[in-house]
């Protein structure tokens, strides 16, 4: 698979909601209940400019001094101008204050975790009962604290748009598998090792749970493989103005973003992170200790003291050190 020099920049960009311009995200509501959200907007986004841009050491820092943390929400609402629903994908971009990497922190779907004003339950339905500040407060929460500097939303039509508009995406597949769409009985095949994604096989691709080894755990996986595989198509074109003013348009209107980065332009962030690879993204999940039932249902238990360690960590822009004692493995912490 293709790993372009400038696919952290462009990661960066995304998770900062691909510039300016976009709409509001769903809020909490006084009843706790979130509101409607304002369809995404197509508003035209400016063409590059022509000119060269200022060399990474000469252009000030666009994301200013310190690190930034991001959360990417997919929901699972079929309606293309809706984001109501559960949060199916909930995770954290930490870029470090020394830009030197970017870390893509999961939280599975059924964790089961203190959601502030509404007791326990599944992280997931933080969102649908609560709205996205809800969901954000719930995150940090679990994260001991740690700041949520901005939220970018997107649905499953946003999604499908997005991997349309890429003309596929490339993920590295870590394990094979078969499915059949109970919709159409339509098999879609997944081997092992690098596949390229089209139009609703991406969807099928980071929803997939039953026929793998971990099942939600590695469905986290997969999810990052398909962030990771959107941003690389982005930056093949990093260096085409063309390409990337008819691409940022289709971008920007399929996702919706709020937070204190909303205003950040794309090609700002480019030039800031270029010189980083593939090696520099960083994929975590919040550690479990295994699986169990609350209630009747079936639930991910967090490991509570290296979930501390974790959420220290984001807090103290430290990931580099918890990499470096707890490793990348996301198999639950106790047999």
């Amino acid at each position: 698979m293709r790993n372009p020099a400038g696919q952290i920049a462009v990661a960066a960009a995304l998770a900062l909601g691909l510039g300016s311009g976009l709409g509001a995200c769903t809020s909490s509501s006084g009843d706790g209940a979130p509101r409607p959200s304002a369809a995404p907007t197509t508003a035209p986004v400016a063409s590059p400019s022509p000119s060269p841009s200022p060399s990474p050491s000469e252009a000030p820092d666009p994301l200013g001094e310190g690190a930034t943390n991001v959360l990417l929400v997919g929901n699972d609402s079929r309606d293309p101008q809706g984001l109501g629903g559960n949060a199916d994908t909930i995770m954290l971009a930490h870029v470090p204050a020394d830009r030197s990497a970017l870390y893509l922190i999961s939280f599975t779907r059924d964790m089961h975790v203190p959601i502030p004003g509404l007791g326990e339950g599944k992280i997931n339905s933080a969102f649908s009962r609560g709205g996205t500040d809800t969901l954000v407060d719930t995150v940090s929460g679990v994260l001991g604290g740690a700041e949520v500097d901005a939220v970018v939303q997107t649905n499953f039509a946003g999604f499908i748009a997005l991997t349309r508009a890429l003309g596929g995406i490339e993920v590295e597949n870590k394990h094979a598998s078969r499915v059949t769409v109970q919709s159409t009985g339509r098999v879609v095949e997944f081997p092992e090792g690098d596949v390229t994604l089209e139009s609703t096989d991406g969807l099928i691709y980071v929803r997939e749970r039953k026929t793998l080894p971990l099942g939600d755990l590695d469905r986290t996986e997969r999810q990052r493989a398909a962030v990771t595989g959107i941003l690389a198509g982005i930056a093949e074109r990093a260096d085409d103005p063309t390409a990337l003013a008819e691409l940022i348009p289709l971008m920007a209107g399929n996702v919706k973003v709020t937070g204190s980065l909303d205003g950040v332009d794309l090609l700002d962030v480019v030039p800031l992170v270029a010189a980083l690879d593939r090696d520099d993204v960083v994929g975590l999940m919040v550690p479990i200790t295994g699986f169990g039932s609350v209630d009747g249902a079936s639930v991910n238990l967090v490991d509570e003291a290296q979930t501390a360690d974790l959420g220290r960590a984001v807090r103290d822009d430290a990931l580099d050190e918890y990499v470096a004692t707890y490793g990348t493995d996301y198999a639950p912490t106790h047999s």
